[in-house]
């Protein structure tokens, strides 16, 4: 299953708006041979409060219009951010990262700070309980694995690759607490290296620096940036 899942080509569609535009980049994305695509997900999964119904009548169209496709629905895109809410901020700083000495809370965290990964874990939990329909998830950092992350005394010892993976490690044990046979993607851009070791859950995509192509790297970004010669026009 693992290898199939890593395989599939795919297409992410968080630079579109989906009610409007996806429609188009459906079709899309089924003749240009994508068997899956990402959805970002609703903002209600992102709460500490209690969560009502978190698929609209225009979402459920949408999915119901990709089954016809035949893509498979992923859940997900550069949103690891909001596993840590940035209100959190007001009374316990040392959750963020540290940038130029300072704690900031405008992208990322602090993923060496143990009870910065327990908000994490908790928030997953509950978030993966809320999408047990869905069998792989992509939950990247804001910036990509990258840029953005934390320079406290003990991240720095980590590189930021490390620091992402340290914080989607703790989401991959969530999920597997949920749905076993889920898995969970992560980032890897050109010539990243780590020692630490992945979940067993979890699978590479290629995020090369001029962003994803669909025929070299397996999946891409929908969106006017997205290298190829038939693009879906404007609404």
């Amino acid at each position: 299953m693992l290898m199939n899942i890593a395989e599939r080509k795919r297409l992410f569609l968080g630079d579109v708006e989906f009610e409007r535009d996806c429609d188009r980049w459906l079709p899309w994305a089924k003749d240009h041979g994508c068997t899956a695509i990402i959805l970002y997900p609703v903002d209600e999964l992102f709460t500490l409060e209690r969560m009502g119904d978190h698929v609209t009548g225009r979402r459920r169209k949408l999915i119901d219009a990709a089954q016809h496709y035949g893509l498979e629905i992923e859940e997900g895109g550069f949103c690891l951010s909001r596993f840590v809410p940035r209100r959190l901020f007001m009374n316990n700083r040392d959750l963020f990262r540290m940038a130029e000495g300072k704690r900031v809370a405008d992208v990322n965290f602090c993923p060496t700070n143990p009870e910065t990964l327990d908000i994490i874990a908790t928030q997953a939990r509950r978030f993966f309980q809320r999408r047990s329909e869905h069998q792989v998830f992509h939950l990247w950092p804001d910036k990509g694995p990258d840029e953005g992350w934390c320079s406290c005394p003990t991240c720095r010892a980590f590189s930021p690759f490390e620091q992402s993976l340290i914080a989607i490690n703790t989401l991959a044990d969530s999920l597997a607490e949920i749905n076993s046979s889920a898995r969970l993607s992560y980032l890897v851009s050109d010539g990243a290296e780590s020692t630490l070791r992945c979940r067993p859950n979890m699978f590479p995509l290629p995020y090369p620096q001029d962003g994803p192509v669909l025929e070299r790297d397996g999946w891409a970004i929908a969106g006017p940036r997205l290298k190829s010669p038939d693009l879906p026009g404007p609404s």
